[in-house]
């Protein structure tokens, strides 16, 4: 008995000991290249912000971080990648409201869930978004769309890039915020959806406000307004939905994290290294005119906490509009 309860406070005194031998064997990560994941083609919104904000944040870390490119799935096929890598801190990925709030309710058979497969890194942004309709379309703002609608359930149509994706997810938020009844479009990605709104062939999109700046300058859509709680600093003459009587944050965002059971020292470096560079005026003027609004520094805690509060907002939306994806 004498040598059981010897034996018990060996163990004891070691724990500490062995918990922290694992971040002290990190304590000087990075040490070689980062491999970031980004679930969404090359040359898209979403690619060429993780593209700008990783270089400042490799600069920081004393390390490159490569771009690797995996979409498919809305995101999912990326994002299952780092769910099932080594959790070391050298694979990362660049999530968003769609692959880590969105896809969790759209897909039954996803194949990693969110809330118990990553590890948060970082926020770095948000996508604000806006509505647009094409040139013809007999509204100039959100309460004349809403009117129209109103009126003829059903009618107007509305384009996406496919079943369950953000552009689908936030007009079904939008149609249950304010009442009215639409009909889904959805296509198989975003340029020949915005190519048949410009052309006249569907009614309206809720799109990023790089999508619907670019679009509206050339002349080929209208935006009526700004699907979130407040205006945005880059275009600040818009007004949101909220200031025409719809109240509504359909919006996406995106961030850093990696696979669960990633070693605290990690995502404290990296979280520090995000903060610090949300903090650069110059990055944050790079963003600003990519259409991004610049996050506020979040802890990782902070973070989970926000994609756990997003995972339950967006899936209460894909619930009550029965959005399922086989």
């Amino acid at each position: 008995m004498r040598a059981r309860g010897l034996l018990a406070a060996a163990i004891a005194a070691l724990a500490p000991v062995l918990l922290a031998a694992p971040q002290a064997a990190y304590a000087e990560w990075p040490e070689r290249p980062i491999r970031l994941i980004v679930p969404w083609p090359a040359g898209g919104g979403s690619d060429v912000v993780a593209r700008t904000f990783s270089q400042p944040v490799s600069e920081l870390l004393k390390q490159p971080i490569v771009i690797d490119n995996r979409p498919g799935a809305n995101g999912g096929i990326g994002s299952g990648l780092v769910a099932r890598a080594p959790a070391d801190g050298y694979t990362l990925v660049w999530v968003t409201a769609d692959t880590h709030a969105m896809n969790p309710h759209v897909y039954p058979k996803l194949g990693y869930d969110p809330r118990t497969d990553f590890a948060p890194g970082g926020l770095a942004g948000y996508f604000p978004y806006a509505l647009i309709v094409n040139t013809s379309f007999p509204a100039n703002n959100v309460a004349e769309f809403v009117e129209k609608a109103r009126k003829e359930p059903g009618k107007v149509t509305f384009a996406s890039w496919g079943i369950g994706g953000s552009a689908h997810v936030a007009m079904e938020m939008v149609r249950a915020q304010a009442g009215f009844d639409v009909l889904h479009v959805p296509f198989t990605g975003a340029a020949p959806a915005i190519s048949a709104l410009a052309a006249g062939q569907v009614d309206s999109m809720i799109v990023p406000m790089s999508v619907a700046k670019a679009q509206a300058e050339g002349g080929k859509v209208k935006i009526l307004g700004l699907a979130s709680p407040r205006r945005f600093a880059g275009a600040p003459d818009l007004k949101t939905f909220a200031e025409q009587g719809v109240p509504v944050d359909a919006g996406t965002w995106v961030g850093y994290m990696a696979p669960a059971g990633t070693p605290d020292a990690v995502l404290q470096r990296l979280n520090r290294a995000v903060a610090t560079v949300l903090q650069n005026p110059q990055v944050r003027d790079q963003l600003l005119k990519m259409n991004v609004e610049p996050a506020a520094p979040q802890t990782t805690t902070e973070f989970k906490a926000f994609v756990a509060s997003e995972y339950d907002r967006w899936g209460k939306t894909i619930r009550a509009a029965k959005i399922r994806a086989e």
